[in-house]
Parts: structure tokens; C-alpha cells; sequence
């Protein structure tokens, strides 16, 4: 039976950081007052205890990519403001889904945004309630970057004895692609080799053993990288150190790359070994949200959380995730 009404009664208005046009952090307005949502059938009203930032938060912030194509289409030109944000994790204050009750504590990848809120409403299909002993900040943390590792090295389909090359393996997704990869070199026997600096490699310790590792490529010292003959890269950077990496796969070899802005540089730099090369684009999955927060539950992948801001100090959180040296996942306390 549907839930169709609240324990407690809901305030009128809400705290929320806003943004009216796209541009630097400081766009972003931590203002109260702001309306508060509505639920849909087959949606539930989350009260925010923590939202994840990510780089496609910032990048569609600056007006770059499909989340700010969604925003300039359906409140700029409205003239209406937009709230960033698609990480959220917090307990449930109303339902129109049978699945979730009020009082739930439930994480969702939602591609609406809206999470930088004190209150968001997300559809059904896109949640998954909270398993013991899984903490709601842990939960803030994981929807972008666990729901993106978990489908990303799936979809790459490694392999049996493959050798896979993986750039940026300490960032958010990396952190946890890591981990899955070390996964399969135990249990298919595949090679994996790292690209990062010395400061993330020293990190790594922290995640994983690195003895088991195939390779370490320093891209801050090596001026040319090796010639591996490598089968797979995983590249999560892109640009020019995207294609600085092309030179370590064998002819014919597989990339996948995030983001999926980068597919046509890294096809034109690897046409004359003729490298097949692959975007991929998360796909938002309530069970995809529920294997990956077992996952953390059951010890078998741990996360990173490097810093938390709460919600007002949003433009600094946006500022420190702009740097690109983030080990792990910055996150906003809201509740």
C-alpha cells in the first residue's frame, strides 16, 4: 500500500544552493526561502543528509555537457533557477512507492539534480535503502562514483589473462575501479598497470597491494611511457593525457574512456594503430546503487572520503574538486 502521508509535518521552505546562470563556484547562492519540492507518483521525498560532488557537478556548473544542455533548456530559459547536485543519501519523510516507507535511509544517482537541498524528491527505481553498517556519509559519497565504477569496468569486459592499463586510480571512480580490477586479477588472472603520480601510487597502499600490480607509469617524470603491448586502457582523464597513454597499447587494443567528451581526440590519435575507442556514460540503477552499497557493507570495496564541507561552504567544496587531486570523494553534510 502506497505511503501517502508524512509522520511529522514537512516545512513550507527549504535551505538550497541555487544558480541562475553558469560560470566560476562563486555562481552558486546558499539562500533559504527556496520552494519545496513536489512528489510525483512513484517518487519519494528524501530529507538530505549528505550529497557527493562530482567533476560533471562542476563541469555542468561552467555550462558544459547534457546536465547543462538540461538546465539552460528547462529553467534558463524558463528563467528559473536550477540546483546542482546527483548523489544523495538521507531518510525518507514521504513515499508514493510501495518499495520505501517513511524513515528509510535510502542512497539514489538521480540525473535530475536538485541534491544540493535540504529536501529532494527521486524516483523509486533510482534508490536503494542503506544496509548495516553503511553510514549515511559513506552513502552521500558512493552513488556517481560506485554506480560508475561498477558499470564501467563491466562494460570494458575484460578478458581472461588481459593486461589493463588504468589512468587516474586514486580519483573518485579510479579509487574504486582499482579495487574492482584487483578483484579480477585474483580471480581471472589479468595484469593491471597504473598511471599517477608518486603521491597517489603512495596512496594506493592504502586500497590495495600494490605487489600485485603489473606496473607503475609516473606520468610526472617518465617523458615517454612504455610500450607495453597492453590489451585494454581505462582512461579516466581524458584530453592530452588521454592520448599520452595511447602508447601503451598493443594494435588493435581496447579504450574506454570517461568522460565520453574525449572519444573523438582519443579515435583520431589511435587511428593508425587502430584502437577501438569507447565513451561510457553511467546509467542510473537503483540495483546498481544496492550491489555497490553491499559491496562497501561487506568490506570488499572500501571508500574514500577526503574532505566534508557543509552545504553553505558549497563554492569552497567545488574549489578544492577543481584541483584534480582529490584521493577519493569530496562530500556536503547537509543534515
Amino acid at each position: 500500500m502506497s505511503n501517502l502521508t508524512t509522520e511529522k509535518p514537512l516545512p513550507t521552505t527549504q535551505h538550497a544552493v541555487l544558480i541562475k546562470e553558469f560560470g566560476a563556484p562563486e555562481v552558486m547562492q546558499y539562500q533559504d526561502g527556496v520552494a519545496m519540492p513536489s512528489l510525483a507518483d512513484e517518487q519519494v521525498l528524501i530529507e538530505v543528509a549528505y550529497a557527493g560532488i562530482n567533476p560533471v557537478d562542476y563541469k555542468t556548473r561552467q555550462g558544459k555537457g547534457w546536465g547543462a544542455e538540461a538546465i539552460q533548456n528547462n529553467r534558463f530559459d524558463k528563467n528559473e533557477p536550477a540546483i546542482l547536485g546527483f548523489d544523495v543519501a538521507g531518510t525518507v519523510v514521504d513515499s508514493r512507492s510501495d518499495k520505501f516507507a517513511i524513515g528509510d535511509q535510502v542512497a539514489a544517482l538521480s540525473f535530475e539534480g536538485s541534491c544540493y537541498a535540504e529536501y529532494v524528491a527521486v524516483d523509486a527505481k533510482l534508490l536503494a535503502k542503506v544496509p548495516n553498517p553503511v553510514t549515511l556519509k559513506q552513502a552521500g559519497a558512493l552513488p556517481c562514483i560506485g554506480q560508475t565504477a561498477l558499470q564501467f569496468v563491466e562494460f570494458a569486459d575484460i578478458k581472461k589473462g588481459q593486461h589493463v592499463v588504468i589512468n587516474a586510480p586514486a580519483g573518485g571512480v579510479g579509487h574504486l575501479a582499482i579495487q574492482l580490477l584487483m578483484d579480477k586479477v585474483d580471480n581471472d588472472d589479468i595484469k593491471v598497470t597504473v598511471i599517477c603520480s608518486p603521491e597517489k601510487y603512495d596512496k594506493l597502499a592504502d586500497l590495495i597491494d600494490k605487489d600485485k600490480l603489473a606496473g607503475w607509469i609516473d606520468y610526472t617524470k617518465d617523458a615517454a611511457f612504455p610500450d607495453l603491448q597492453a590489451d585494454v586502457l581505462l582512461d579516466l582523464v581524458g584530453d592530452e593525457a588521454g592520448v599520452r597513454a595511447l602508447s601503451v597499447l598493443k594494435p588493435a587494443a581496447r579504450v574506454f574512456v570517461l568522460p565520453t567528451i574525449w572519444v573523438d581526440k582519443l579515435k583520431a590519435a589511435g587511428e593508425q594503430k587502430q584502437l577501438t575507442v569507447t565513451g561510457y556514460k553511467a546509467q542510473r540503477s537503483g540495483d546498481d546503487m544496492a550491489r555497490v552499497l553491499q559491496l562497501i557493507a561487506d568490506g570488499k570495496l572500501r571508500l574514500k572520503i577526503q574532505s566534508v564541507y557543509p552545504l553553505s561552504e558549497v563554492v569552497a567544496a567545488h574549489h578544492e574538486l577543481q584541483k584534480g587531486d582529490a584521493f577519493g570523494k569530496i562530500v556536503l553534510q547537509v543534515k
